[in-house]
């Protein structure tokens, strides 16, 4: 039995071999879903290969962000998400992936969500029915409810149905919730959103007068209580409002290291006499890599005009090393050729204590425009982007204005 045995562990090795998971057992479309409190949080994730290469996108709704960091051994595979540092770590078997999406969170902290990924599926919270369903389209008025210390926000959801399919996003004072989608169900709607920086859950139900009833969730625990009402007129505070400066500010100054640890100082040369825009953000804030793609083709035209732009980061990492690396590969995933500067760690009061000029500030990402005598004369607190259609148009077509005059002399 034992000659046998021998003779046999050959061919059992080949058959082990052979059945080991390869890069193409992973090629399809798969329906992504986070399990969190409140239920699954859904989203697309279609994997192919180019030129021998992994390739992964995110689909949620008309958005597909792609992913091109992954490694794939044997039966895992490993996505680091574009432009963030959150991981995506799986393990096939069959047509299911099983895994873990980590998200980076302040102070170094990291919160890990479970994912679950079925191949073949193409539906995001329910397979196609011929069911009845409400209407859910249109411009609603929103109220977020922290329930944990009364605190309301506000928000407009502005949604497109199509049959059962919906679509859209809801803006905020800080920027918009980027691309949602989702189904109708009898009187309910079930949103979500993940895009590789945040992850977002919305049910709601409407109710016989209208309203909206339901809640919002993220993918690392936070909570809200959503009501709503619909409201073609629904407004948000003015964005050039948000951040106030000091009534005794002095002309704008600060100097911090870029990622190669030179410092960089706003007396440099190459910014005087010059439009400036700076930019307060973090590699960590989805709406901020909405803002880099917007600058990085909004400067090339205006550059010889005088405009130069500056990116201030707060990182959610702690050490300088962990932030600079972060920066780089941000740079890199948004083609900038601006300076990007290592300002600091997110934590409340940073930005005031690297910026003192401002009396307050509101939101990640805000833009400050200095005139060519260093003033600050424009604020915009938040940024609402592609998702939001005509607010982004109109936003492209009222910034443009303001710089072009400045940079006209008018």
């Amino acid at each position: 039995m034992k000659k046998v045995s021998r003779l046999l562990l050959p061919l059992v090795c080949l058959l082990i071999a052979a059945c080991a998971p390869t890069a193409e057992d992973f090629v399809g479309t798969w329906r992504g879903v986070m399990p969190i409190e409140g239920g699954d949080l859904p989203f697309g994730l279609e994997i192919d290969m180019e030129d021998g290469q992994p390739v992964a996108w995110l689909v949620n709704g008309p958005e597909r962000a792609r992913v091109s960091e992954i490694e794939i051994d044997g039966g895992q595979i490993r996505m680091r998400m574009p432009g963030y540092p959150h991981r995506l770590e799986a393990t096939l078997s069959g047509a299911t992936l099983e895994g873990t999406i980590t998200f980076l969170r302040p102070q170094g902290a990291r919160v890990t969500a479970p994912f679950l990924a079925q191949k073949g599926l193409d539906w995001r919270f329910f397979p196609p029915a011929d069911t009845g369903a409400a209407d859910f389209s249109g411009r609603w008025a929103i109220t977020f409810l922290d329930p944990t210390n009364g605190q309301e926000t506000s928000g407009i959801a502005e949604l497109e149905q199509s049959g059962t399919t919906v679509t859209g996003t809801v803006l905020r004072t800080t920027g918009d919730d980027r691309y949602i989608a989702g189904e109708a169900r009898g009187d309910s709607v079930f949103l979500s959103r993940f895009d590789g920086g945040s992850a977002y859950l919305y049910v709601a139900r409407l109710t016989p007068e209208g309203a909206l009833e339901g809640e919002f969730r993220s993918g690392v625990g936070a909570y809200r209580v959503l009501s709503g009402r619909r409201d073609e007129a629904a407004s948000l505070a003015d964005a050039s409002t948000l951040t106030r400066l000091r009534a005794d500010a002095a002309p704008l100054s600060f100097s911090f290291p870029d990622p190669a640890g030179e410092q960089l100082s706003l007396d440099d040369p190459r910014f005087a006499d010059k439009v400036v825009i700076v930019t307060i953000g973090g590699t960590w804030c989805p709406n901020c890599h909405d803002e880099a793609a917007f600058l990085r083709d909004f400067l090339p035209e205006r550059r010889e005009l005088g405009l130069e732009i500056v990116q201030l980061l707060f990182e959610y990492h702690t050490n300088f090393d962990d932030s600079a690396a972060a920066a780089r590969e941000f740079i890199a995933e948004f083609a900038i050729d601006y300076p990007v500067l290592i300002a600091g760690s997110y934590e409340a009061g940073a930005v005031q204590r690297a910026l003192p000029q401002l009396e307050n500030f509101v939101a990640y990402p805000t833009m400050l425009v200095l005139d060519r005598e260093r003033r600050i004369v424009y604020t915009h607190t938040g940024f609402s982007g592609p998702a939001t259609g005509q607010h982004y148009e109109e936003f492209v077509a009222e910034f443009s204005a303001l710089v072009d005059g400045l940079l006209a002399g008018s």
